[in-house]
């Protein structure tokens, strides 16, 4: 079994962005992928250091890193406890339905950017379960 990398490091990100650019279901569950461009914060609810920053280029990642974008250049940030974000990246909940529910929270941008890309969501969250995560933390 391969080693687990602890949640939202940057060898997790790392692993975690070359899981997510080589699913094709992400790419095509974009409304339109060639104008997905954009900066977003994916965080935890109570764990500042369980924070990360990622840029999309045409609906690719670019860069997903510890904090690093002032906070004028997001454009989204998403936020969950870590309960929740295990239970997405275990296929155990759809990320859609979790946001529906107020388990995953848009803290800043429009929630239609979810609905208008509910397919990249749920299978870009989905994707985390790719990656061997250290989960207690």
């Amino acid at each position: 079994m391969s080693e687990k990398l602890k949640f939202f490091s940057p060898e997790w990100c790392a692993a975690a962005q070359e899981v997510i650019n080589n699913n094709p279901d992400v790419y095509k569950g974009f409304k339109d992928p060639d104008s997905f461009t954009n900066r977003m914060e994916f965080g935890t609810i109570g764990r500042d250091d369980l924070t990360s920053h990622l840029e999309w280029e045409k609906a690719k990642i670019t860069v997903w890193t510890p904090p690093q974008f002032p906070e004028d250049d997001l454009w989204l940030r998403i936020v969950a406890d870590l309960t929740t974000w295990q239970r997405v990246a275990a296929g155990e909940s759809e990320g859609g339905k979790l946001l529906l529910a107020g388990k995953i929270k848009f803290e800043k941008g429009p929630m239609s950017a979810a609905i208008e890309n509910a397919g990249a969501f749920n299978n870009f969250l989905l994707s985390w379960g790719q990656v061997p995560t250290e989960w207690d933390l």
